[in-house]
C-alpha cells in the first residue's frame, strides 16, 4: 500500500512546514534472530522520563536472561547522542519492524534505534514547530505521530511528514492499528477512528478518556468514565462492561494510557488510578466475558508504594505483567523505585529489582 496514490488524499492534507532530517533508512527487517543475536532482545524496555529540568529521560532494560536492570542504555550504546533538548522530557515508547521508537513531548525529538542493538538509524529532532506524543506504525514505510496539533503521517524511510491528518484536531494520544482501522484517541473528541485504506474518519466514539490495546480474539478495548468499552475491529460495534471504578483522562500532563492486554487469554490489566497523573495501588484483570473477575483488585502494590502514569505492562515471552512502583508523595520519595515481576494468569509477584534515581518511568516497551 503506498499512501502517495490516495484519490484525493492531496485535496485532504495540510502539508507540514518544517523540514525534518534522518541520519540513515531504518534497517533491514525480517533478520533470524537466531543468526543475528542482539544485545537487548531477551527482555524489555523501560522509557523514563527523567527528572524534569535536569535532563532529557533515558531507556532502560530488564535483562529477563540475568534478572538485572541497565540503565541509560540508549546513552551508552550511542557516545554522545542522548534525547536533547533538555527542555523536552521522554514520554513514550514502542517497538516497530525491529526499531524502537522513543518519542519525547515539550518540542523534543523522534529517536529511532535498533531494537536489538540499541544504536540510533534515525531522528526527528526537537523543533519548536511540533510536541510530539506517540507513534503506531502503518507498514515498512508509513507510520503516525500524534502531536498537541493533531496526527502526521511520516514516512519511515526518510522521517520526514508528509501530511497532517483531517477529521480530527487538537491534542492527539495513543493510538492502535488494526487491519482496517487505526483507533485514535483524541482530547476533545475521544475515540476518533480513520479507514487504514485511505486514513478517512470512519467513526467517532465521544468520552473516550483511555485506550487502545487488542486481545487475542482481534477485540480492541478502551475506557470512558466507568465503562470499558469491546470494539469489535471489523464493524466497529461496542459492548460496554461496568467498571468498579472511574477512569481519568490522560491528557493533563500526556502520557500514555494505563491499559494493557494478554496475548495468551483474551483479558486486559487496568490501572485504577488516583488521579489524572497516575498513581493508586490497584490494577484489575478483566477477563471477557467474565464480570466477577472485576470483583476485587488482580494486584495491589506491596507496602505503601504507588504507581506513575503508566506503570503497567505485558511481557508476551513469558506471560507477565510487570509494573514499577515508587514511594508515594514528592521530592526524595521518588528516588525510591522497584521493578515487579507477576503471573499473568494469578497475579503472584515472582520478582522484585529495587532501583534508585531520579527516574521517574513512564511506560514499557517490548519486543
Amino acid at each position: 500500500m503506498k499512501f502517495t496514490s490516495f484519490k484525493g488524499l492531496a485535496l485532504a492534507a495540510v502539508l507540514s512546514a518544517a523540514l525534518f532530517s534522518c541520519k540513515k533508512d531504518t534497517p533491514e527487517v525480517g533478520v533470524d534472530p537466531t543468526v543475528v543475536a542482539g544485545k537487548y532482545e531477551k527482555g524489555f524496555f523501560i522509557i523514563n522520563e527523567g527528572w524534569y529540568g535536569h535532563g532529557t529521560g533515558s531507556v532502560s532494560f530488564y535483562d529477563a536472561v540475568s534478572g538485572t536492570l541497565k540503565d541509560s542504555v540508549f546513552q551508552k550504546e550511542n557516545d554522545g547522542k542522548g534525547f536533547e533538548p533538555a527542555s523536552s522530557t521522554v514520554q513514550y515508547g514502542t517497538v516497530f519492524n525491529n526499531n524502537l521508537y522513543v518519542i519525547s513531548k515539550v518540542k523534543g525529538p523522534v529517536v529511532v534505534a535498533d531494537a536489538k542493538t540499541m544504536k540510533e538509524v534515525g531522528r526527528i529532532p526537537g523543533s519548536g514547530d511540533y510536541d510530539w506524543r506517540a507513534f503506531v506504525g502503518i507498514d515498512e514505510n508509513n507510520g503516525l505521530l500524534s502531536s498537541s496539533d493533531g496526527i502526521y503521517l511520516i514516512n519511515l524511510k526518510t522521517l520526514k511528514p508528509t501530511f497532517k491528518l483531517i477529521g480530527t484536531k487538537g491534542q492527539i494520544g495513543d493510538m492502535l492499528k488494526t487491519d482496517k482501522y487505526i483507533y485514535t484517541l483524541s482530547q476533545s473528541e475521544g475515540a476518533v477512528i480513520y479507514n487504514v485504506s485511505d486514513l478517512s474518519v470512519q467513526k467517532k466514539i465521544a468520552g473516550v478518556t483511555t485506550g487502545f490495546v487488542r486481545t487475542p480474539d482481534g477485540s480492541v478495548w478502551f475506557t470512558g468514565g466507568k465503562n470499558l468499552y469491546k470494539s469489535n475491529p471489523v464493524t466497529l460495534e461496542t459492548e460496554t462492561v461496568e467498571l468498579p471504578f472511574t477512569t481519568f483522562s490522560t491528557f493533563g500532563a500526556w502520557f500514555s494510557s494505563a491499559i494493557v492486554a494478554s496475548t495468551k487469554e483474551n483479558a486486559v490489566f487496568m490501572i485504577k488510578s488516583s488521579n489524572g497523573w497516575g498513581g493508586g495501588q490497584d490494577i484489575y484483570k478483566y477477563v471477557s466475558g467474565d464480570k466477577t473477575s472485576l470483583d476485587k483488585p488482580f494486584i495491589t502494590a506491596v507496602d505503601k508504594q504507588v504507581y506513575y502514569k503508566k506503570n503497567l505492562g505485558y511481557y508476551a515471552q513469558a506471560d507477565q505483567i510487570v509494573t514499577t512502583t515508587m514511594l508515594p508523595g514528592f521530592g526524595v520519595n521518588s528516588y525510591t523505585n522497584f521493578l515487579n515481576i507477576y503471573d499473568a494468569k494469578t497475579g503472584t509477584l515472582s520478582k522484585t529489582v529495587p532501583f534508585s534515581g531520579y527516574y521517574f518511568p513512564a511506560m514499557f516497551a517490548f519486543h
